[in-house]
């Protein structure tokens, strides 16, 4: 088995002298009970294999599946993604965390909004004829990829003869409007797995393609994955994750903000914050996630987390060692001259854990989730760890990490809006 690329330290989430709004020993004492049945549950399920987000990974099938639609499209110079939420997030995260400017096909994302601006965008960036648009969505039917693929369809119709050629449906192979519209006009498809949510779904279809597409290595990704979910040493980073949030919960802190230093891992957090509101954020419970990035925000969140009101934890995320990296040397500016013989990789990761230490150093509860190096293998551990770590979360909540029936209602209004029956 490979070792990890991930660790997680929580020293400066729990009390260990005078500051006010660490974990208290007496919480530890009081949750344990309840803490280890939770863990004891999911280890049960996970041994059962209840979690199709895991099991789908052993089969090789969708990622031969990706592969040949892949081998289909590379005629194709872009690939426009059209999805929301789930079928959106994941994508995106892999794209850019492994951008390289000499790809064969640039990979642009849509369908998350219907302003019309945001469709401009896209047409001033590609060439129709030479793109391919990657449709997701399980049902076929949410508004914004529905309408965004038609208007798609209606552009491509006007230069191509063959209009369905510049389309493939990321979708549900059961039922739904785009399996019905792909039968139609002889549509590529991709399967979403029927047992795995969207915003689970990042390493199926769902965001394998556009990371194929990307030139990521998907092998590596599920791998990563599916080793950190099948090793029990592994799952423990898992569920002390999920302890810390659950043990900061019961002190009232409901607010958990994750904050990347990294530019590979902006989308991460976005990808993140959907994971935690959807899966905790039910029946009058939930802890509310924050996305933030460093050393950016360190000049404008930072004051608030430092002296406001303690309302957050904080998961800081940092990368030790990057592939790129640059070394000041021959500095001319006086006032700049300690910085001579540093490097980019080093000063960033300083500012990460003088963050963090100046944050406890007020008594307000932070951690650090270091990465070794940010390869496919090490993003596959990482959502394996946040997938796994929201449905230990959620089982300690007594809340079903699995459904979101607070999005279902705004759907339903803004349909009714639009005249649909």
């Amino acid at each position: 088995m490979k070792n990890t690329l991930l660790s997680l330290d929580t020293k400066y989430l729990y009390e260990n002298k005078n500051l006010g709004h660490l974990i208290a020993n007496e919480i530890v004492k009081v949750e344990s009970n309840h803490l280890r049945k939770s863990i004891d549950k999911i280890e049960e399920n996970i041994a059962v294999a209840q979690y199709d987000f895991i099991e789908v990974l052993k089969e090789d099938s969708y990622i031969k599946s990706v592969q040949n639609v892949y081998e289909n499209l590379k005629w194709a110079e872009y690939m426009v993604v059209i999805g929301i939420g789930g079928s959106d997030l994941g994508g995106r995260t892999i794209v850019e965390a492994f951008y390289k400017k000499s790809n064969q096909m640039k990979v642009l994302f849509a369908g998350d909004s219907t302003d019309p601006v945001a469709f401009q965008r896209i047409l001033d960036q590609i060439d129709i004829k030479k793109t391919v648009f990657n449709v997701v969505s399980k049902s076929g039917g949410t508004l914004e990829p529905l309408s965004t693929y038609v208007f798609y369809k209606s552009q491509a119709k006007k230069v191509a003869s063959n209009w369905a050629k510049h389309f493939v449906f990321t979708t549900s192979s059961v039922k739904g409007i785009l399996k019905d519209e792909a039968g139609r006009h002889n549509v590529i498809t991709l399967p979403v797995p029927e047992g795995v949510g969207g915003r689970f779904s990042v390493l199926t279809p769902v965001g394998l393609l556009p990371a194929l597409a990307a030139g990521v290595d998907i092998k590596d990704l599920v791998t990563g994955a599916l080793n950190f979910a099948t090793n029990v040493e592994t799952r423990k980073v898992a569920q002390k994750l999920a302890r810390s949030q659950y043990e900061l919960y019961q002190q009232g802190v409901k607010v958990s903000v994750m904050m990347t230093y990294s530019v590979q891992l902006q989308e991460f957090a976005r990808w993140f914050r959907q994971l935690w509101a959807e899966s905790l954020g039910k029946d009058g419970k939930g802890i509310l996630p924050i996305k933030a990035w460093g050393p950016a925000d360190q000049h404008s969140q930072v004051q608030f987390y430092n002296q406001g009101s303690p309302l957050q934890s904080i998961l800081f995320v940092k990368i030790k060692n990057r592939k790129t990296n640059f070394t000041l040397k021959g500095i001319d500016v006086p006032e700049a001259e300690y910085l001579e013989g540093n490097d980019f990789n080093t000063i960033v990761n300083i500012e990460a854990d003088a963050t963090a230490q100046s944050i406890y150093d007020e008594g307000r509860p932070t951690a650090m989730l270091s990465v070794e190096e940010l390869t496919p293998y090490a993003l596959g551990e990482l959502f394996m760890l946040f997938e796994l770590a929201v449905v230990y979360l959620a089982e300690m909540l007594e809340v079903n990490a699995f459904d979101q029936p607070g999005v279902e209602s705004g759907k339903i209004l803004i349909n009714q809006k639009l005249g649909k029956n």
